[in-house]
């Protein structure tokens, strides 16, 4: 090892690979048409596509024809899509949607209508990543992500391989555009698509963080699900999505109105769903599962570990067997928090806490709450005195080793 792999290991424990491996994935990754931030070597842990509707459907088994999702004009002139003669996102009652439905999408901080949202999506995805400093990103859903709430399991599973084959054959154009694979509920269906999907390219699979369906997926039936992954080298990505009729459980259904439902939703169900991973001891069985949670904040990251290690150091022992390392200690080895919000309180300190491993940058981009393109210029201007060192981590290394990324 070099003297520059050595001084990378000794000041970053967790960093998985050497200072070489890093500098070789930035150049071989690299936007050489990046506009802003060019001195920095930037991956976005999180973007969302705007499908078209024909994202359901234009690959969708002939057998499934009479269920396709279609898109629809509810009572109030926003469009929306139904599926299984629900309407997404809901529209009304405890755990609403937006009101505004599909429409209000915001890639460059201006409102467009659903049609133009779509258009815009297909044809300046890569413009806007080099407005926006932006190397690399990895794509999640939008419409997709309320495909785990569909009842039918059949239709569920043909839905996320619709909604595959689109983004991998229509959508992702280049290197730069990572996406992450949709899996049914299922968990032997699930290993199934995971395998195909990474034949297509996909380098990781994403989840919501809620029950959904009343599928708890820290049991054990689970697991093949996870060894799979980890045979493949595959990140688990969480993303929640407020606006569902069969998130069971799901914070949010404690308020109808949407802005509530919203605050509550994201930051909640991913600590609820980062205790049940840790707690029940998924990442004790399954110690190379690389897992990032994504806009939901970063700053609840430390309390939650505290109060995880508080109980396990408290609570009786056979309560907490199965874990052989103190939660915190998981976390760090094997999880990413994405931040999404530059201007998040006590977001510095809490990269500080983490000695910069264990988080990345996000944008959320084009969402009405997203950072936009001006998302890392944001992350600059608001911590001009962070480290160079912590800014590399945050900007990409973590997310490098997270997603095992090569040059």
């Amino acid at each position: 090892m070099d003297p520059k792999a050595d001084t990378t290991t000794k000041e970053f424990p967790n960093a998985r690979f050497s200072e070489e491996h890093y500098l070789a994935v930035a150049e071989s990754w690299r936007s050489p048409t990046k506009r802003v931030a060019q001195e920095f070597f930037v991956v976005d842990a999180d973007r969302h596509v705007i499908e078209p509707p024909e994202a359901l459907t234009k690959y969708l088994d002939k057998e499934f024809e009479r269920d396709a999702p279609k898109l629809v004009t509810d009572n109030q002139g926003s469009p929306r899509i139904m599926m299984e003669g629900r309407l997404y996102q809901k529209p009304r009652g405890y755990g609403t949607g937006r009101l505004e439905g599909c429409g209000d999408q915001r890639p460059r901080g201006e409102s467009l209508s659903y049609d133009d949202a779509h258009a815009h999506s297909m044809t300046y995805r890569d413009l806007d990543m080099d407005m926006g400093g932006v190397d690399a990103g990895i794509w999640f859903p939008t419409v997709g992500l309320f495909i785990p709430d569909v009842l039918n399991m059949d239709l569920q599973y043909a839905l996320g391989r619709a909604h595959n084959d689109w983004i991998a054959k229509d959508f992702v154009a280049g290197r730069r555009h990572i996406w992450c694979a949709t899996i049914p509920l299922k968990p032997e269906w699930a290993v199934e698509e995971i395998k195909r999907c990474h034949k297509m390219g996909a380098r990781c699979v994403w989840m919501r963080p809620n029950v959904m369906n009343e599928v708890r997926y820290w049991t054990a039936e689970w697991d093949q699900v996870w060894e799979v992954m980890t045979d493949l080298d595959m990140a688990l990505l969480f993303h929640e999505a407020t606006g569902t009729y069969n998130a069971t459980h799901s914070t949010d259904y404690k308020y109808d109105k949407y802005w509530l439902a919203h605050v509550v939703s994201h930051p909640c169900e991913m600590a609820t769903g980062m205790c049940g991973l840790i707690g029940y001891g998924v990442l004790e069985r399954h110690p190379s599962l690389q897992i990032l949670f994504c806009e939901a904040g970063a700053t609840w990251v430390p309390y939650f570990l505290f109060r995880l290690d508080e109980h396990v150091s408290g609570r009786p022992a056979i309560e907490t067997a199965e874990l052989k390392l103190r939660p915190s200690e998981y976390f760090k080895r094997q999880c990413t928090i994405c931040s999404f919000e530059p201007a998040e309180a006590l977001l510095k300190e809490t990269v500080e806490w983490f000695g910069a491993t264990n988080m990345g940058l996000t944008s959320d981009y084009p969402h009405w709450d997203s950072s936009g393109v001006s998302g890392v210029e944001m992350y600059i201007e608001l911590y001009p005195d962070m480290e160079e060192r912590q800014r590399e981590r945050f900007f990409s290394r973590n997310v490098i080793d997270a997603l095992n990324l090569q040059p």
